[in-house]
Formats: C-alpha cells, sequence, structure tokens
C-alpha cells in the first residue's frame, strides 16, 4: 500500500502524515488501530474527552507502536498545579512517559490566554514538563479564532489547532498570517464541519473537503474525527494517497458549496 503524504510539522521538525486522527468520538481501541493500520501517524486527543477515558482507549490502542505515533494531547487547566496534575494523569491513561505535543485546550477568551501565560499559570508547567522530557512541544487550540490568532503571534506556542473549511475561511486572515510568521505548526479540525457540510443532496465528493484545507500552503495536518463509520477515513486516506493537491476552480466549487451552506444556517452549533 502506498504510504500517506507527510510533510513537516511546521518548526517541530517532526514527521506527520497529512491526514490526523483526531480523538473524542471513537471508544474502543480496534476503532483508533484501525485508523492507525491504514497509515496515519499523527493522533490527538485530550484529558477532557469523555473524562479521560478517550486517553485511556488511545493508550490501549497504542501499546507496541507508540514510537510509529506523534502523540498530542491537551490540558483544560489555566493554572500550573491543575496542568501539572492533567498531564499526569495523561501519561498514565495513554500508558506513555512523554507525549510528543501537549496543548492548552479550548483558548478563547483574552483572560484565559492572560491566565496561561501569567504567574503560576499553565504555561509554567508545561516549561517545566519540557525541560523534564515529559512532553517535546507546546500547543495552543480554540475555537475563537481572534483569540487563537492573539495566542500564536505571541511566538510561545509550537503548534496550533483550529478550525477552517471552505465555508469558513477566517484563520486566512487571522491564525495562519500568525502562524507563518512564527514556523508555527497548523492542525485543522473540522474540516467538514462535524460532517455538517455533508448534509446535502449536491454535497461534492469527501476527499475534496481535506485536499481544500491542505492546499491552503499554511497547513500541515488535518484531523478527521472517528464518529462516523471508518470507512469514511479509509476513504479519504486513499484519495490523498493519489492527490492532496486542488485546482484553484476545485477551491472555488467547495468555497461556493461552503458559502451557500453557511448562509442556510446549515453549519451552527
Amino acid at each position: 500500500m502506498e504510504k500517506l503524504p507527510t510533510t513537516i510539522l511546521g518548526r517541530t521538525g517532526l514527521e506527520v502524515t497529512r491526514l490526523g486522527i483526531g480523538g473524542a468520538y471513537c471508544e474502543t481501541p480496534e476503532g483508533y488501530r484501525t485508523a492507525l493500520d491504514y497509515g496515519l501517524t499523527y493522533l490527538d486527543t485530550a484529558h477532557a474527552y469523555r473524562d479521560g477515558d478517550d486517553e485511556r482507549v488511545v493508550g490501549e490502542a497504542i501499546a507496541g507502536r507508540r514510537h510509529q505515533i506523534v502523540l498530542a494531547t491537551k490540558s483544560g487547566a489555566r493554572d500550573a498545579a491543575g496542568a501539572r496534575k492533567e498531564l499526569e494523569a495523561s501519561l498514565r491513561l495513554l500508558g506513555t512517559d512523554y507525549v510528543d505535543i501537549w496543548q492548552m485546550h479550548y483558548v478563547n477568551k483574552a483572560d484565559e490566554l492572560e491566565s496561561i501565560l501569567g504567574p503560576g499559570g499553565a504555561m509554567e508547567a508545561a516549561v517545566k514538563a519540557q525541560e523534564q522530557g515529559l512532553i517535546r512541544f507546546i500547543g495552543i487550540t480554540g475555537h475563537h479564532w481572534p483569540a487563537v490568532a492573539d495566542a500564536v503571534a505571541t511566538g510561545l506556542f509550537d503548534t496550533v489547532l483550529c478550525w477552517y473549511n471552505c465555508a469558513m475561511p477566517e484563520p486566512e486572515s487571522s491564525v495562519f498570517p500568525a502562524a507563518a510568521a512564527h514556523g508555527t505548526g497548523v492542525i485543522i479540525m473540522n474540516s467538514t464541519r462535524i460532517d455538517k457540510l455533508l448534509d446535502d443532496d449536491q454535497v461534492p465528493p469527501l476527499a475534496g473537503f481535506y485536499r481544500y484545507v491542505l492546499s491552503h500552503p499554511t497547513v500541515h495536518v488535518v484531523l478527521r474525527g472517528l464518529r462516523s463509520p471508518i470507512d469514511r477515513v479509509q476513504q479519504v486516506a486513499q484519495a490523498l494517497r493519489e492527490r492532496v493537491d486542488m485546482t484553484l476552480d476545485e477551491r472555488k466549487h467547495y468555497e461556493a458549496y461552503g458559502a451557500r451552506m453557511r448562509a442556510a444556517g446549515k453549519l451552527e452549533d
């Protein structure tokens, strides 16, 4: 089987497949193992997903193959003590002595970033854990583009995870310029808006939503959650083995479709 295309994740220097696995939805180790068997090497979870049970399941899935995977998890704690406690729990549940990328989770407000970066904040725990070899790189995630862009603009984060798809161009003028300026690795979620972009009689091919995201020069990795039948991951993986790029006309076609879906209110929470 031909390998999935890979890239270097910004200034981390980590080599990763351009399609990664998103956590939270898969409740069995077998589901994660199947996705890994498709050749995906980037796996993202969080301590908050199912109150840590997602990390436990991921830990079972990666047993014996940890060295093959770039593993990312997240902490929602804003203070150093709380963040350290979550990191130690994450390592225990994941069955590993380090994570490649440890992310500040769901940072959507200026005061949250201020708490993380201030005295006694979670960044202090991250830097200490990095010095101790418990984590390799520090990331930031969020759903509010201006707040995420402000975080990335500090230059303190090695990676960023945010929303981006053919209906939501906002990161192109906010998050992406900041990431490019600092060599920040860019990981994208919501490429199909939790599959809401697929809920239409005239939906274009599934793989195109992922090609659209990956065709932006700032993006390194796009995640696919395992919320739907696993064969969708296989379908996208196989398509990306054949081609990742997208023509300008193809991009315009997906943008028109995305704009129509967004205007119709089909992408709301």
